[in-house]
């Protein structure tokens, strides 16, 4: 079993999980602190192991836990940093909302996700599991998976610094909602036709490229500020447009390390790209409330009467350039 992977078959009422977890994951088992699980180490504490494991990977049906039928923990042949769970959980009859928690991850980032595909007949689902993303309900209805993935899309686009600080500087670029609405929709369309080629397999990208790519999205947008008073609003369209591109790319590389819903595809990626649609509508409206609360409070008065008035467009385009450069250099390894 690859590392950081499991598998779920569910047949009848038992649910069999198989799964390479991180060794950093468990306390007080790695006595040589070498980061593995010797023989002798999982001998030691071979209770201790499977009691964290029995309390931090739990599976449930409709919140009721399972009952665990076998649990067996073996250390990786090859020395490795991981260690193999098998369990086996009975239902009091066949789990339909089976339900997976686990805070079962490591001190490393490759450590901070676990990959597992779950098995019912021959219905399949993949899901990505996260610090953030701990748990997660299998064979879900359509409705179900569309709003699951709709709020995955707003919290992605919300916690995405990259991407809330590329619609920054587009928009602080000019006021209006002819121009809101102009680059919005630019974008939109953008990385609506990337996210949707690379989800359905028919445009392939690696991830080294796109995320410098990104960053360097962001000090073309911030330059452009900068040097131009001014733009066309059909030209700034087309840049936003080009740019918009890349970003589908990079919600696409996230949105697979999530996984795609396996009897929902087309469902997931709807709801995940409606998402993006309201967190970016979200934060055009926290911007708004946030220059208008500025005004009401007289805080554009008060700076101007103390010499430090400075255009908004102006600060939040340096900072943009700033980070946005950080970035590119750090995504290229520099």
């Amino acid at each position: 079993m690859p590392a950081q992977q499991g598998s779920i078959n569910l047949v009848d009422k038992d649910v069999f999980l198989v799964a390479a977890l991180p060794v950093s994951a468990l306390s007080g088992v790695d006595d040589d602190r070498d980061g593995r699980l010797s023989d002798t180490e999982l001998l030691a504490h071979t209770r201790s192991i499977k009691d964290q494991i029995a309390w931090r990977l739990r599976l449930l049906n409709d919140q009721a836990a399972g009952q665990l039928a076998f649990l067996q923990v073996m250390t990786d042949p090859d020395g490795a940093e991981h260690f193999v769970v098998l369990m086996k959980v009975s239902f009091a009859g066949a789990p339909e909302n089976l339900q997976i928690e686990t805070d079962l991850f490591g001190n490393s980032d490759k450590e901070r996700q676990l990959t597992l595909k779950a098995t019912r007949g021959a219905d399949t689902e993949a899901v990505v599991l996260t610090p953030l993303h701990a748990s997660h309900i299998f064979f879900r209805s359509p409705a179900q998976v569309l709003l699951n993935y709709l709020l995955l899309g707003v919290e992605h686009i919300l916690l995405g610094m990259d991407h809330l600080l590329f619609l920054l500087t587009i928009l602080v670029a000019a006021a209006g909602w002819r121009y809101w609405l102009g680059v919005l929709t630019s974008f939109t369309v953008a990385h609506s036709i990337t996210l949707t080629a690379s989800l359905m397999g028919w445009l392939q990208a690696p991830a080294a490229v796109v995320e410098p790519m990104i960053a360097a999205s962001i000090v073309l947008m911030a330059l452009l500020n900068l040097t131009q008073r001014s733009a066309a609003l059909h030209r700034r369209m087309a840049i936003v447009f080009a740019c918009g591109l890349l970003h589908g790319l990079g919600f696409a590389s996230a949105m697979m390390d999530m996984g795609l819903h396996g009897a929902y595809r087309v469902t997931s990626v709807v709801g995940f790209n409606l998402g993006i649609e309201l967190g970016q509508v979200l934060f055009l409206i926290a911007i708004l409330a946030l220059v208008r609360s500025m005004r009401l409070l007289g805080l554009n008065g008060l700076l101007q009467q103390m010499g430090l008035s400075v255009p908004l467009t102006k600060i939040a385009s340096v900072f943009a350039l700033c980070v946005g450069g950080f970035w590119f250099l750090q995504r290229l390894g520099v």
